[in-house]
């Protein structure tokens, strides 16, 4: 018998792994060859899996059905390239948030014994401020992402990948409920028309 999951068996479980191994587990579930608590279970130890040899015994009496995760094929950085890329952004707009700053508090002063309107430079720091952090205006360099904002953004996706899955294994498990119950009324409704006790 092959492995669910075969090539070299130290390999770290990645998180497309352990998708693949819960929507077959709930396909091996919706065709009756697992209890509710026993899906569950091992639901449970696919979480917990470390590496490939750990999803294969999961495995081990269920038909075999080689699993392929598929990754998607996407651009990555590295930690230190992402925080030097926002480093190298951060500076420029806070260096022009604090020249507008300086501008504008140093203008209001000179300008404040000539007119009345000098204070209205000290506008410029909050559209200066806006246009750059809230707009965005600039360079897409200016904006790149902290390692703990990609952090939090892969935390989120993962929360819902898991809500899907919840999701998905309790339709399953209402749908494999609803068939064993419209079966076991059958069932029984058949034994009870052929009791001795209906025949005339």
């Amino acid at each position: 018998m092959g492995e669910q999951f075969p090539g070299d068996q130290n390999i770290r479980v990645s998180d497309s792994e352990r998708s693949a191994a819960l929507a077959a587990l709930g396909q091996f579930y919706a065709e009756g060859r697992l209890t509710m608590q026993e899906t569950d279970e091992r639901c449970e130890a696919v979480a917990d899996a470390k590496d490939r040899s750990d999803l294969n015994k999961i495995f081990f009496d269920l038909p075999y059905q080689e699993i392929v995760a598929v990754d998607r094929v996407e651009p990555t950085y590295t930690a230190s390239e992402v925080a030097t890329l926002h480093r190298n952004g951060a500076r420029p707009r806070a260096g022009i948030l604090g020249l507008t700053t300086v501008a504008a508090i140093t203008g209001t002063a000179v300008l404040s014994s000539t007119t009345p309107f000098a204070a209205v430079l000290l506008a410029l720091i909050p559209i200066v401020f806006i246009l750059l952090y809230v707009m965005k205006v600039g360079p897409d360099s200016w904006y790149a992402p902290t390692p703990r904002q990609l952090e939090r953004r892969r935390m989120a996706e993962l929360r819902e990948k898991e809500k899907r899955r919840d999701l998905e294994l309790k339709a399953q498990r209402r749908e494999r409920t609803h068939a064993l119950t419209t079966r076991a009324l059958d069932a029984a409704e058949t034994v009870f028309e052929t009791k001795p006790w209906k025949r005339k």
